[in-house]
């Protein structure tokens, strides 16, 4: 997304702006590059999933409306990796930050929104990371103005140390979860921690969103992402745990992006995850490959 900068006084809600107006276009077909970007090549659009898209996205606003509603902006932070399902989450989450503090009355559009606000974004990494998505988390956190926060921990520990010692004021983290994530299946849009994590309220707007969901609505509305997504992986771990997905691999060893993996999708999502299961499901599908070329 380029754009022309604006005020810097009102920089975040600007951003907030843009990514509702992006929203709205995406919601009512009237982005200006059609239903798929011709940068993305390769892309099958269906028009019945995308209406099924739509829902989703006025469902995730839905509920972090209601977030911001009862719990208050201002105690209200989010989780930020860089990925595809934080990104879809974040652009959500400021078209909802501009529908709810914007207003048409003669007194400034953004009365209960500071000018100078910023949207704290959490990164906990016990891992190395790639550069490129170092790169885009940097990138992309400065773009849309939130206040990057990266923490070299676990993740309890990372939390632990954030709402001690960096803001004690949030209460409440949005977190770009799904139903078919690893411990996804049982969660609720909001639940709070438990056990010994340190306390404080999850909420997860894209809960009900699957693989092929989220990338249409990157692809539908021409985001930018990790570019690491159109060299064939589909989730993105540390650098000694994540390849390209196996299902993505050509016959001249070229990689599709992410967003072509379509077929069972949420099951083969994550198998880049695991260095020797990718590369046993790799080995296993040159073996079927060289049957069937031998027959």
């Amino acid at each position: 997304m380029t754009q022309p900068e604006r005020d810097p006084k009102h920089s975040f809600v600007s951003r907030c702006e843009e990514a509702y107006n992006l929203v709205q276009g995406f919601l009512n077909d009237t982005l200006p590059w059609g239903p798929v970007p011709q940068r993305r090549k390769g892309y099958h659009y269906d028009d019945k999933a995308r209406e099924i898209v739509k829902e989703k996205v006025l469902l995730s606003m839905q509920k972090l409306n209601s977030a911001i509603e009862n719990h208050g902006i201002e105690e209200i932070a989010i989780s930020y990796n860089g990925g595809k399902d934080c990104l879809v989450m974040l652009i959500i989450l400021l078209a909802t930050i501009h529908e709810k503090f914007s207003t048409h009355s003669k007194d400034s559009p953004y009365h209960s929104l500071p000018s100078d606000y910023k949207l704290d974004s959490i990164y906990i990494n016990s891992e190395i990371p790639f550069p490129e998505l170092s790169e885009f988390i940097e990138t992309s956190t400065a773009y849309y103005h939130l206040n990057p926060i990266i923490i070299k921990a676990s993740l309890k520990e990372g939390f632990q140390y954030y709402l001690n010692e960096i803001n004690r004021t949030v209460r409440s983290i949005v977190v770009g979860i799904r139903h078919d994530d690893p411990y996804g299946s049982t969660l609720k849009y909001e639940v709070p921690t438990d056990h010994d994590w340190p306390k404080f309220l999850r909420i997860h707007p894209i809960l009900h969103w699957n693989y092929v969901d989220i990338w249409d609505f990157l692809v539908g509305c021409n985001l930018d992402y990790c570019e690491m997504y159109n060299r064939g992986y589909t989730s993105l771990g540390g650098i000694k745990n994540t390849l390209p997905n196996p299902f993505l691999k050509q016959d001249n060893g070229d990689y599709l992006p992410a967003y072509m993996l379509t077929e069972n999708a949420d099951e083969k999502e994550r198998l880049g995850r695991n260095k020797s299961l990718s590369v046993a499901i790799e080995e296993k599908t040159i073996n079927v490959n060289s049957t069937e070329e031998k027959r």
